[in-house]
């Protein structure tokens, strides 16, 4: 089973930006989001949240697939035209090498357009810390 979970507060830079070129940049993330994350779920994953903008989505499959190197260029694509975002995307692959010594979630920390990979400490190891 492979899955992610994200949440990105969409920012143009880490100061207070222009409204209306902002709009232009999201407008530019939907059609890159509707083209790479056409599994996400809610379809529409950009919401506007009190004055800011955030992408908040989930994806399930029993296999990988593609699904994890479109997100990732997703990801890739705000860091470098909205590098004032952060968030977090937690993914799970039980297929992925290397599980024997690690079986737990993975995250991706979006900051001053950067990506950090890390090991999740709160819900990992899956076996048993979230399941038996």
């Amino acid at each position: 089973m492979y899955s992610y979970h994200l949440w990105i507060l969409l920012r143009e830079s880490t100061r207070e930006a222009e409204e209306s070129s902002l709009i232009r940049k999201l407008d530019q993330l939907k059609a890159v989001v509707a083209e790479k994350l056409r599994d996400v779920v809610p379809e529409y994953p950009i919401h506007p949240l009190n004055y800011e903008h955030l992408l908040q989505g989930s994806v399930s499959h029993n296999r990988r697939g593609d699904s994890h190197d479109r997100m990732l260029s997703v990801l890739a694509w705000i860091a470098d035209e909205l590098p004032g975002s952060y968030g977090l995307v937690y993914w799970y692959d039980d297929e992925v090498p290397g599980r024997s010594f690690y079986d737990g979630y993975n995250v991706i920390v979006i900051a001053r357009g950067s990506l950090m990979h890390r090991h999740d400490p709160f819900l990992s190891p899956v076996a048993p810390v979230v399941e038996d």
